[in-house]
């Protein structure tokens, strides 16, 4: 009974050791998580704003700064006259003004360099007399605003790092050359550069291509350099300093850390981008107090939960109630949270409001594509429209206002179509060369006014002489005019002369100046052969039959 006895009071002091172990050890380890974990991310917060106002900081600093030289040089801009001495002398009180200009040029429209300074006032010859071909030059000439350039090494700047700031010279409107000006990679930089060193922080300034302006000692990159893979991963995590900072971490930016780098990055104006890192041992460093305070909290713990337990023979001898009443401050059960996969009760009006911004968002997009859909039938109309009116415009062009046939470019065209045609079908083509009898002594004895009335009426004999649809009647010019018969044989077209001939005689245009009394007209008649190579050679052989027919008394054809 006694050895049983014992075996119980064993078991009570096991159970009780175990519940003193989990209930100061599983506390104690939950709360040094939780404590670790909350520094950890604040130490990693306040790096990121550190890291973020900084960046902000530094990037405003260098923006200010090329601000503050692209207006000095907008300002000097304005006031050059092309005076060489005036001129001079303005540039060299910018350069005593500005001591950071290492040089500054003046260039005419056309590239020449007309002047050219150093930082202490110097006139200096123009090593590159002609910079139309520079890149910068046709940037400034085409946008007509500032513009600044990358870095760069250049044989006028010696051996040092440089950035060019240009400002177009404008008169009006009118580009009247540029202001051209070099101040040092590192001398934009000074200022941050050397607050950020005092924080621990490594700065680093890439321009537009991706290259180095100026990076920290830490990162062991020179200027020029360029940086590859992580260049691309830095312009990615890069935002506006007017947008909420994005910290992000990058490896192989800092070579002498042995974790990812904490880096913030800044989109700048210019297309540049400014980068801030901080070694992701910082954030392990802050830790390190906690750390041991943690420890030392576990180490105490330890020591107490044992003399705990050695005390326990006490506890046990003063009662089950003084030890149950030492136990109810102690925490027995963990910590439940109650996680729901439904939406909870106060997120329901922000889902019906997501609701009904999408139904009002799909019906706006329902209605402009309406809109669109019924502008786009609007445009198909007009467009439609606008094309038979350009056809229209189009054969008015080629059509002789006075007598509805074809002018000199309707017969040149049509001329050449139908020739081509018959010289690829080999079908046969016949050109009438007509021309009016008399018709100067018409005018003289009628007016102009009657002389346009007989061709309006001739035109109209001769349309009504024509039986084919493809016929072609034309007035290159005056009273005489071509008509050209595709498909129509040598005799057929002899048939057609003759009535054309005798339509102008039933038209009885009374014409007192020709010796039968009324209009007639004289007709040459030519049909294709195979030795015409052109149809200048055809319409040559109609105008000899013309001339014959006129030879031969008039008022007839000939061919």
């Amino acid at each position: 009974m006694e050895r049983s006895t014992s075996r119980t009071a064993w078991s009570l002091r096991q159970r009780l050791a175990l519940g003193l172990v989990l209930a100061t050890l599983v506390p104690v380890l939950l709360f040094a998580g939780l404590l670790l974990q909350n520094q950890w991310q604040s130490s990693r917060d306040t790096l990121s704003l550190q890291l973020d106002a900084n960046a902000r900081l530094s990037a405003g600093v260098i923006e200010d700064s090329l601000d503050a030289h692209l207006a000095a040089l907008a300002l000097l801009s304005d006031q050059v006259q092309g005076a060489a001495g005036d001129d001079a002398e303005r540039l060299s009180r910018l350069l005593h003004a500005y001591p950071a200009l290492l040089r500054i040029r003046l260039v005419d429209a056309d590239g020449r360099v007309l002047l050219a300074r150093d930082g202490r006032g110097r006139q200096l010859a123009a090593q590159v007399p002609d910079v139309s071909a520079a890149p910068w030059f046709r940037e400034v000439r085409e946008r007509l605003r500032p513009v600044v350039s990358g870095v760069m090494r250049q044989p006028e700047y010696g051996d040092e790092a440089v950035v060019t700031l240009v400002v177009p010279v404008l008169r009006g409107e009118h580009f009247r050359g540029a202001l051209q000006a070099a101040i040092p990679a590192e001398s934009l930089v000074r200022r941050p550069q050397q607050s950020l060193d005092e924080r621990g922080l490594a700065m680093l300034l890439l321009d537009a291509d991706g290259r180095v302006i100026d990076a920290s000692p830490a990162l062991h990159l020179s200027v020029l350099d360029t940086i590859g893979r992580v260049g691309a991963q830095l312009r990615a995590l890069a935002t506006s300093s007017d947008r909420p900072g994005r910290v992000g971490r990058v490896s192989g930016l800092l070579p002498d850390s042995a974790s990812p780098a904490f880096v913030r990055a800044i989109a700048m104006r210019e297309g540049w981008t400014l980068v801030l890192a901080a070694p992701g041992e910082v954030v392990w460093m802050q830790l390190r107090p906690r750390l041991w305070l943690v420890l030392a909290l576990l180490a105490a713990t330890l020591v107490g939960t044992g003399v705990a337990i050695w005390r326990q023979r006490q506890m046990l001898r003063d009662g089950i109630g003084y030890l149950t009443s030492s136990l109810r401050g102690y925490a027995l059960g963990g910590q439940v949270e109650a996680v729901s996969d439904r939406l909870p009760r106060e997120l329901h009006p922000l889902a019906e409001g997501i609701a009904e911004l999408a139904t009002r968002l799909n019906a706006a997009y329902a209605d402009l594509r309406q809109a669109l859909e019924s502008r786009e039938r609007e445009i198909a109309l007009r467009t439609d429209s606008l094309r038979r009116a350009v056809e229209e415009l189009d054969r008015l062009s080629r059509t002789d206002a006075l007598t509805g046939s074809l002018n000199y470019r309707g017969f040149v065209e049509a001329g050449q179509r139908l020739w081509d045609e018959a010289q690829a079908s080999g079908k046969p083509l016949s050109v009438l060369a007509l021309d009016i009898d008399y018709f100067k002594r018409y005018n003289d004895l009628y007016g102009h006014a009657a002389g346009d009335n007989a061709l309006r009426r001739f035109a109209g004999a001769v349309r009504s002489a024509l039986l084919h649809a493809g016929d072609v009647l034309a007035r290159p010019g005056g009273e005489e005019f071509t008509v050209f018969l595709p498909n129509t044989t040598h005799a057929q077209a002899m048939r057609v002369a003759e009535r054309v001939r005798r339509r102008v005689h039933e038209a009885d245009i009374i014409h007192a100046g020709a010796p039968k009394g009324r209009l007639t007209v004289s007709i040459g008649v030519a049909t294709r052969q195979p030795l015409d190579l052109e149809l200048e050679d055809l319409l040559k052989r109609a105008d000899a039959a013309l001339y014959r027919a006129k030879d031969a008394g008039r008022d007839g054809f000939s061919d």
